[in-house]
């Protein structure tokens, strides 16, 4: 149970590499959980709404249930990967209002730029190479049919999570809120140094 406390939470025994690479892999753990979370919300409100409605935007005719379907996915994938970030990647302890908000700012901007404007570059370079409507199925896991808009959603998840990773260490968790395991036994060192 110890090791497992370590790999999540990190500790004081870590030398900095590991901890880099603990980081990086609570990343992609955290990454992955909210990645699932998100689809989880995006395939229940596909199979749940049936509807669907064009909506005409700069000429083009655009689906507004693809953009409620990733609006609402995203909103309880922000939730969750702030908290898994937050407790497991930067294990921070600054202000949770301020980070939660920059962490929503800076996704609202890969929301607006990856999940919207690339998902839907991605959708008409689909349909315009294939000649098929988005929700045509690739192919059918008993009565589930894969369709190439979860392709699509698969391929800009990679981006995603890439842009957020890097938005995250540069915008939302400050250093100085950080806890750093290493530098809190350089100065217990230090300290034992000057004592003796």
């Amino acid at each position: 149970m110890g090791f497992i406390k370590t790999v999540i939470f990190g500790g004081e025994h870590l030398t900095e590499k590991q901890e880099k690479m603990r980081k990086l892999f609570m990343y992609l753990v955290s990454g992955g959980l909210t990645t699932v979370a998100n689809w989880a919300v995006y395939i229940i409100f596909d199979l749940l709404v049936k509807s669907d409605m064009m909506v005409p935007l700069f000429g083009t005719e655009f689906s507004l249930k693809i953009a409620v379907k990733q609006i609402v996915g995203w909103v309880v994938a922000v939730i969750v990967a702030y908290f898994l970030n937050r407790v497991t990647v930067f294990r921070s302890k600054g202000s949770i209002i301020r980070e939660l908000l920059t962490f929503a700012g800076a996704r609202v901007l890969s929301f607006l730029v990856l999940e919207l404007g690339l998902m839907y570059l991605m959708v008409w370079g689909c349909e315009l190479i294939t000649g098929l409507p988005i929700s045509t199925p690739m192919t059918h896991f008993g009565s589930f049919a894969f369709t190439y808009d979860y392709l699509v959603k698969l391929i800009n998840s990679i981006f995603i999570v890439i842009a957020n990773y890097v938005m995250s260490k540069l915008m939302v968790f400050k250093e100085k809120d950080m806890v750093d395991y290493n530098q809190a036994a350089k100065s217990s060192a230090e300290e034992d140094a000057k004592d003796a």
